[in-house]
């Protein structure tokens, strides 16, 4: 660096102005201190106020905070909201213990705000004449000195924004305290250019609670005609000119509007009594009973966990008054509900709070007070029932839907927290730590219907169908001990056990009775998609279930996606695919793989399977293996396919013998067109002897799988042409498949009767009973025996057009159910196969350019490098002809 020339003048640098820093202040002003001393004499006085001096002090310097001025009181700054809090709440308490020891009531007003301020240090010289050692400077400053100037001794009111910095780490100070949190609304301050939110902060016994003063400088923001000056005037009027039914007329509308369905958030209960068995037991209780209405719909406790990860905070984070708001406000509900225990003079109150998320102010409270623990229940039921009824709710409607909670729940406190603990560890995934905390539930009380309930549901996610019914039946059979949503959930839930129409229409009336059950209409469209093959029909069932309220909204975008590729909806499909990922929803992919597949786009849907990991779960985990084989055989490769069947059939056999006989169906599939005919029918014949044994006695859980797996193994003894195998076959699964109410089964069986009818000659036969099935809701295979028996009856149109449907319906091939999706291999061969199947009928028909293109596309598709040697003669007839 060169030197400055000393000939040039240097200029020192002025003293920059410091940038401006985010900080608190708190501004306390001792009540009537000059009274005081004026009362007390100037030596006592004294006296007491260095006492008061030096106890500020050590709880500014306790609390982080520093001293800027002091007069009557002190002006005192703070890096963070929750510290002048904590040392506010500290220094009201401190002045009340020394005004007992002095026998003089003491009380100070507190203004807390926080801001941008600039910090600037005194010179030495400025001090010794008296300057205070550090300046403050900002619009912070006179906003707190206007808070305080309107609040009461002993009060202490905090701006909108320092309420709410410091609610959110009110876990920092409120531990051993009996600490309120009120907001008053917002006030105009002579000066300011804007209005200030005004809360206020406080322990029971010490605080005021009350509306600050109002004065010449400062007024709440309230409409003119509810002003206090205007009342009268007001009264005056509507009493001489309109009388008081008038009056009554105009009365002010409800400080909450609440409407019928409307949605609110319950947040975490507040207990003070120090027992620790109502940790978590009442907020589960306090859900139970406002789930009882039918007007006022609760935010699941699932959308509330996911609102809290979108907002960025931690696992536990409790729903106070500021985080609750926010929720509430996220997720478009209408009020916040706070619950609180407490036990005041030897009885215990339960209290509920009703809160405008929009303000944080309590709109109105309810409270039941009772004796010992054994009324804590009893008082939650009452405070759910009057919150119901102040919130708009019909009063007959609230006494025909609020059941004693004892009764519908439990009466034993430890078993229901160890129910609410189990539904939390449901909603974390953690599945054997939920039945072990839901079986200690039941231990406690046997009768506990609701904890057996939320078992079934664990071992039904787990694809434990038997041990879900189980557990649904000792639920159902203690009706008395459920509410009534509770009793048609679990009446629904056994429907899905049997019939799917039967559980289509409890469904559909549980989501009738209670919009906000959106499993309702979630389980309505999963049965009208997998039983009934109402594709288009579940797409509107499944409507409700899209609500931004929806706990499980991503599964079910993904659901609709699947049900839009089924119906080939390719680009609507994948649209919706991608706003179930955007939500959050990371399943295994299995369906979305399905609807890259039936695309033809296999290095898509290869990705998605590549990222499949392993849950423990058979159905899941053996679906995960069966679309690779389905991925190979419409590619062509036809020995990967088989390779890649007897390594499912391997895992099927340890998962047990529903997922084997799925396994060994699709294997059998694949060897229909790789094996000689006499090693299939030893092996067919094997295959049904196994799947007819598991229909006597018929099981109480996926029977229809066991009939189904009946009907194709006789469908492929007709494929080989033994076809008193497959009648022998179909005489055992007919009045299975009849009684069973399901359609599927249904369709099966004409599929299989019409095989036999036109392989026996009879073409006319098998379209009779084939083409009044033919709704929409028909199985893929349907059309693939209409072809065949149109082609055998010469109506080469109609099988020409049915090959056309074949090749065009690829999602259908793909995303068909059918007992875990054991046809969905054959039903993608034969859409490929729709492509020789066209050529040849369009040829019988002299449309050769047209023939000519089905069969290139053929080629295209199985390439003649593929072994496929069981197509051979047909594809060479047809080639040679074709190109003669």
């Amino acid at each position: 660096m060169s030197a400055i020339p000393n000939e040039l003048p240097v200029e020192l640098p002025k003293a920059a102005t410091p940038a401006p820093v985010l900080r608190t202040l708190a501004i306390c002003d001792l009540a009537d201190s000059t009274a005081l001393v004026e009362k007390l004499g100037d030596q006592r006085g004294a006296d007491i106020m260095r006492q008061h001096d030096r106890v500020a002090r050590d709880l500014v310097e306790h609390h982080g905070g520093r001293e800027i001025d002091k007069t009557d009181g002190f002006l005192i700054m703070f890096d963070r909201p929750v510290q002048a809090v904590a040392f506010a709440l500290d220094y009201q308490r401190s002045l009340c213990a020394l005004g007992v020891a002095e026998g003089q009531p003491l009380a100070a007003r507190i203004g807390i705000h926080v801001g941008d301020v600039v910090i600037w240090d005194n010179n030495a010289r400025d001090i010794a004449r008296g300057a205070k050692p550090v300046e403050v400077e900002g619009l912070v400053k006179p906003t707190a000195a206007r808070i305080m100037s309107i609040a009461r001794p002993g009060q202490i009111l905090a701006s909108g924004m320092a309420s709410t910095l410091a609610q959110r780490a009110r876990s920092e100070i409120e531990e051993g305290l009996h600490v309120r949190w009120r907001a008053h609304g917002n006030y105009r301050f002579k000066g300011l250019p804007e209005p200030v939110q005004v809360h206020e902060v406080g322990e029971e016994g010490v605080a005021p609670f009350r509306a600050p003063a109002w004065s010449g400088k400062a007024h709440r923001e309230i409409p003119w005609w509810r002003r206090p000056g205007m009342l009268f005037v007001e009264v005056a009027v509507v009493i001489a000119a309109l009388g008081i039914p008038a009056y009554f007329a105009l009365r002010s509308p409800p400080a909450i509007a609440f409407a019928e369905r409307d949605w609110v958030v319950v947040g975490n209960l507040k207990n003070q009594t120090g027992q620790t068995v109502l940790d978590d037991s009442l907020d589960t209780a306090f859900r139970i009973s406002l789930e009882q209405s039918r007007f006022v719909n609760l935010v699941p406790a699932l959308q509330l966990n996911d609102a809290l990860k979108r907002m960025g905070r931690p696992d536990g984070t409790r729903i106070d008054r500021t985080t609750g708001s926010e929720i509430a406000m996220r997720e478009g509900a209408r009020a916040l509900i706070l619950p609180s225990i407490a036990e005041i003079g030897g009885r215990v109150r339960v209290t509920a709070e009703v809160i405008d998320p929009r303000t944080q102010a309590t709109v109105f409270a309810e409270t039941a007070d009772g004796t010992g623990l054994d009324s804590v229940l009893p008082s939650v039921g009452k405070v759910s029932g009057e919150l119901r009824a102040r919130l708009g709710e019909a009063l007959a409607s609230v006494e025909a839907n609020n059941a004693p909670l004892p009764r519908v729940s439990t009466s034993n406190l430890d078993a229901l927290r160890a129910y609410s603990l189990g539904l939390q560890s449901m909603i974390a995934g953690r599945d054997a730590e939920a039945i072990g905390l839901l079986r200690r539930a039941i231990e406690l009380d046997a009768n506990f219907a609701l904890a057996y309930m939320a078992i079934a549901r664990v071992y039904s996610e787990n694809d434990e169908d038997a041990l879900a019914r189980d557990n649904a039946l000792k639920a159902a059979a203690m009706k008395d001990r459920l509410s009534t949503r509770d009793r048609l959930y679990v009446d629904a839930w056994l429907g899905s056990f049997g019939p799917p129409g039967q559980a289509i229409e409890k469904w559909q009336l549980l989501g009738k009775l209670y919009p906000d059950s959106y499993a309702a209409s979630n389980n309505s469209a999963y049965f009208a998609w997998q039983s009934e093959n109402r594709f288009a029909d579940a797409v509107e069932m499944i409507q409700p279930a899209l609500s931004e309220h929806s706990p499980f909204r991503g599964a079910v975008f993904y659901s609709l996606a699947s049900l839009q590729a089924a119906q080939d909806q390719f680009p609507k499909s994948l649209e919706t695919f991608a706003t179930a990922a955007s939500i959050g929803y990371r399943p295994q992919g299995i369906f979305y793989a399905d609807a890259y597949a039936s695309q033809r786009r296999f290095a898509d849907a290869g990705r998605l399977l590549d990222a499949v990991k392993p849950t423990g779960i058979a159905a899941a985990d053996l679906a995960a293996s069966q679309l690779p084989i389905t991925l190979q055989v419409d590619q062509g490769n036809w020995i990967a396919a088989r390779q890649s069947a007897f390594k499912n059939t391997e895992a099927a056999v340890k998962a047990g013998a529903r997922y084997e006989r799925t396994a060994r169906a699709i294997q059998l599939t694949l060897d229909e067109f790789l094996s000689p005919p006499a090693t299939q029918i030893a092996q067919i014949k094997q295959f049904i002897s196994h799947a007819r044994d598991a229909l006597i006695p018929p099981a109480p859980t996926n029977h229809d799988a066991d009939v189904m797996a009946v009907l194709y193994g006789a469908y492929l003894a007709a494929q080989v042409g033994d076809f008193g195998m497959a009648q022998s076959a179909l005489t055992v699964a007919t009045p299975h498949a009849h009684r069973s109410g399901y359609p599927n089964l249904e369709h099966m069986l004409a599929i299989v009767e019409a095989e036999l009818s036109w392989r026996e000659g009879r073409p006319d036969d098998a379209i009779s009973r084939l083409e009044p099935t033919v709704d929409g809701s028909e199985l893929y295979l349907t059309h693939v025996a209409l072809a065949a028996a149109y082609a055998a009856a010469g109506r080469n149109d109609r099988a020409l057009a049915e090959a056309r449907w074949l090749t065009a319906h690829r999602g259908r091939a793909y995303l068909e159910w059918n007992a875990s999706q054991m046809l969905q291999a054959r039903n993608v061969i034969e859409s490929n196969l729709g492509w020789l199947v066209a050529a040849e009928q369009a040829h019988a028909l002299s449309h050769d350019d047209e023939a000519r293109a089905a069969l290139a596309e053929f080629d295209r598709i199985w390439p003649a490098t593929a072994p496929r040697e069981f197509l051979s003669a047909r594809v060479d007839k047809l080639g040679a002809t074709l190109h003669h």
